[in-house]
Parts: structure tokens; sequence; C-alpha cells
């Protein structure tokens, strides 16, 4: 267990506070950057937390795969609003993540 060759990461920053959260992913990233550094495979809701060391991405929805494949190919607001029936904009600053979501309200239905 000392040198996995895989690692699932499922969820890995749920009940963290801020500031330890962006430790153990700034960790993730440079764990994933060394030589012979395990896979990394991580399962998680918050784009803010797909570091850019990962490179590829698989969408669920309902169970069933949405969208797979390069991070810079599937990764896209309109992917993202599919899987979550949201209005979504992903945008991307220094490399990192974030995403505007737009919920209809009452007045909207």
């Amino acid at each position: 267990m000392a040198k996995p060759r895989v690692l699932i990461l499922d969820e890995p920053c749920a009940g963290l506070d801020p500031a330890a959260r962006e430790h153990f992913l700034q960790f993730i990233q440079r764990l994933g950057t060394q030589k012979n550094s395990p896979t990394l495979v991580l399962v998680t809701h918050h784009v803010e937390e797909i570091m850019p060391v990962f490179s590829h991405v698989l969408m669920l929805k309902n169970g069933r795969v949405l969208a797979t494949g390069k991070k810079v190919a599937v990764l896209h607001s309109k992917n993202l609003a599919a899987v979550f029936s949201a209005r979504m904009k992903l945008q991307r600053t220094n490399r990192r993540y974030g995403l505007n979501v737009t919920l209809k309200t009452r007045a909207m239905m």
C-alpha cells in the first residue's frame, strides 16, 4: 500500500473546510505530477476540485455515461447542464474551474 498503482478518491473533500480542501487539492496536484505517481481517479460533484493534473473526464447521469474523453473536449457548460439539469456556465481561471448555476424560480416555471 505504500506505493499504490491506482489511487481512487471518492468525494475526498467532503466535510473539509475551504482551507483544508485547498491544501488537499494542492497535495493531489503535486502527487500527480511526481515521477511514478499512481494513476489518480477523482469522483466529485464539484468542478472546482478538478485539478490540472486530471486529463480525462467521465460524466454520469442517472447511472449512465453521458460523456467521456479528454477533459478539454468533455468538460463544458452544455454537458454539465445536461448532468445537473440546470443552466450552467463553466469558467476557467488559472487552469482551475468554477461554475455558475442558474436555477429556474417558480415565476420562471
